[in-house]
């Protein structure tokens, strides 16, 4: 008798540690595929920090590891630049405003120009306007030597990706935020690679 209670015993211990390591193993899951990294976990410095700039390549891979690990985040490349860079664009917003995109950018496409909208503009221009969003542009960095507002790019970005406070959220409702981490990326690496250059000489 003795013995089938030990077994039960030891088999009820083996079930439960099962069952804790389960559970353990799919809260870490969760947590690896909620966690959006901030700036400085990717660059190896906070953005800001005294005596510290980022390249180019550093910026890009810090927006692509946010569009992999965050829902609100869309990066892309939209072309090259003089020197053969990606010059991209973040797109971030609430997931349900990312999943109609289309929709938005034909909505804005009719309201830039009302020609296309025919008759009854009016009516037609206002139930657009009810559909859509409000659309913001920020744009960073065009004179290279202003090295601040590419850096603030990333910590906007981050912000933007991971906070669950209600205005952050009521921004990504209502909103869509082209983000644009640089105008002038060539110019991003030409100040950077200079400053690390001469960064402790006279």
């Amino acid at each position: 008798m003795r013995t089938r209670q030990l077994v039960l015993l030891l088999a009820a211990i083996c079930l439960f540690q099962i069952l804790v390591a389960t559970e353990t193993s799919a809260q870490q899951r969760a947590q690896s595929a909620s966690h959006i990294p901030a700036p400085e976990e990717v660059l190896g410095f906070r953005p800001g920090e005294d005596r510290k700039l980022a390249s180019w390549k550093q910026v890009l891979t810090y927006f692509e590891k946010l569009d992999q690990a965050s829902d609100r985040v869309r990066f892309e490349a939209l072309g090259k630049t003089t020197m053969d860079a990606p010059f991209a664009l973040a797109t971030i917003s609430a997931p349900e405003n990312l999943a109609r995109l289309d929709e938005y950018r034909k909505i804005q496409e009719l309201l830039a120009d009302p020609r296309k909208l025919g008759s009854n503009r009016d009516e037609k221009e206002r139930r657009l306007l009810a559909r859509g969003k409000t659309i913001v542009l920020i744009t960073c960095g065009i004179h290279s030597s202003e090295v601040g507002s590419t850096l603030s790019s990333m910590l906007i970005a981050h912000q933007l990706a991971s906070s669950n406070a209600p205005e952050v959220q009521e921004i990504l409702r209502n909103t869509i935020i082209l983000l644009v981490p640089s105008l002038n990326p060539d110019g991003v690496d030409i100040v950077k690679n200079w400053y690390d250059k001469t960064l402790g000489t006279p």
